[in-house]
């Protein structure tokens, strides 16, 4: 799973045109994030498909930067909440999470989170060992 980040001007409206650009294009956004700043703000997406969403923010000329994410599916009916199990996963391998956001999916999946951390491809790893169930881009489409 990758996440996108669009580096905007922190004004009104700046996210509704951003948002904008891909009404008419079959790109979904599955997860949004702002992080606000006095001048200046990041946007951080998960897309249905990145590929597509990157070629759209070039041809608008919106900078951003593409990193890898871990999605997981919490586990549906279990004893244990699965976000501390995740964690207690990430932290017995060392591996760091910087962040965590929700994703939408479709009612057929369980609730799902994106995980940026240190080391996606340990994560990835860590927690199919754990029985996890691991989502991507084309899971989503």
């Amino acid at each position: 799973m990758r996440q996108v980040s669009v580096f905007v001007e922190n004004r009104v409206g700046m996210l509704a045109s951003l948002m904008g650009i891909f009404d008419e294009s079959d790109v979904k956004i599955l997860a949004l994030t702002v992080l606000q700043g006095f001048d200046c703000a990041v946007v951080r997406f998960v897309f249905n498909d990145t590929d597509v969403a990157a070629q759209i923010l070039n041809t608008h000329h919106y900078p951003f930067s593409i990193c890898e994410l871990v999605a997981v599916e919490m586990p549906e009916g279990s004893a244990v909440d699965g976000l501390a199990r995740i964690g207690k996963a990430l932290l017995a391998a060392e591996i760091d999470i910087h962040y965590v956001y929700g994703l939408i999916t479709n009612p057929s999946r369980d609730p799902t989170v994106v995980i940026h951390v240190d080391n996606p491809g340990l994560a990835s790893i860590v927690l199919s060992d754990e029985e996890f169930t691991l989502v991507d881009e084309i899971d989503l489409r």
